[in-house]
């Protein structure tokens, strides 16, 4: 095996038992970290990249060093503004299908559907720029920086369910904050859309994270694969107060 595609394999392992700890409520920094050195032999667009950065805020985040994660979060956050970058390079395969109307249709329109592809990948990677957001506005909510998490809260909120799923878990995430935030802000009727849409999507959830990522069939190392990686493996996953 290429050892390029071994540092492929290895990093999507490491945060894939990197998320698992957490959330299990026992997080092994170790696994980030060790992702994180493994990232950089990816290019510095490489969505990837800016997941790792994400992941290493979190550990900084948690281990109470808040100039530290706010440093990268805002770091993460430059990086997955660049994934448009590695998705203009990225390999577009098409499913093979058996209806040669379709095959046909591929043919005469591959640079239409190439771009479309191209666009349904760039709102992918919003979700993983939302993650970030969401998570760095927690932070600066438990910091007391209202005026600047709630904006956050808000932006992170539509694009993360724009990108996936209006019921995806890490939604639900950043409502909860958010409704925690207008609640200890004495404004609780303007909290009530944020804590009822988070318990809608708990009772119905759409899970596009770790386990949404493993339950796809992959066959080889593609460039969507690491873009899903990059954006399932690192979600929004620190609720205020905890």
């Amino acid at each position: 095996m290429p050892p390029c595609i071994l540092i492929d394999y290895l990093w999507e392992y490491f945060a894939e038992q990197a998320g698992a700890c957490l959330a299990n409520g026992n997080p092994d920094n170790s696994f980030w970290r060790t992702g994180a050195v493994l990232s950089e032999c990816f290019g510095g667009t490489d969505p990837r990249r800016a997941a790792s950065l994400h992941c290493r805020a979190v550990i900084a985040r948690e281990n109470g060093d808040f100039a530290g994660a706010e440093a990268l979060y805002r770091e993460a956050i430059t990086a997955w503004e660049r994934a448009p970058e590695w998705i203009a390079d990225m390999a577009i395969e098409f499913v093979a299908r058996s209806a040669s109307m379709h095959i046909r249709l591929e043919m005469k329109r591959t640079e239409e559907l190439k771009s479309l592809k191209r666009s349904v990948n760039r709102t992918l990677a919003e979700g993983g720029l939302a993650a970030v957001l969401g998570n760095l506005a927690e932070m600066l909510h438990a910091e007391g920086r209202i005026d600047e998490a709630e904006p956050l809260y808000v932006q992170a909120r539509e694009m993360r369910a724009k990108s996936l799923s209006h019921r995806e878990v890490g939604v639900a995430v950043i409502c909860d904050n958010l409704a925690d935030l207008l609640e200890a802000e004495g404004r609780p009727e303007e909290a009530k859309e944020p804590r009822n849409r988070a318990r809608k999507i708990d009772a119905e959830p759409h899970h596009t994270n770790a386990q949404g990522f493993a339950a796809q069939v992959w066959h080889k190392m593609t460039d969507i694969r690491k873009l899903t990686a990059a954006v399932y493996l690192a979600p929004p996953c620190l609720r205020a107060g905890t």
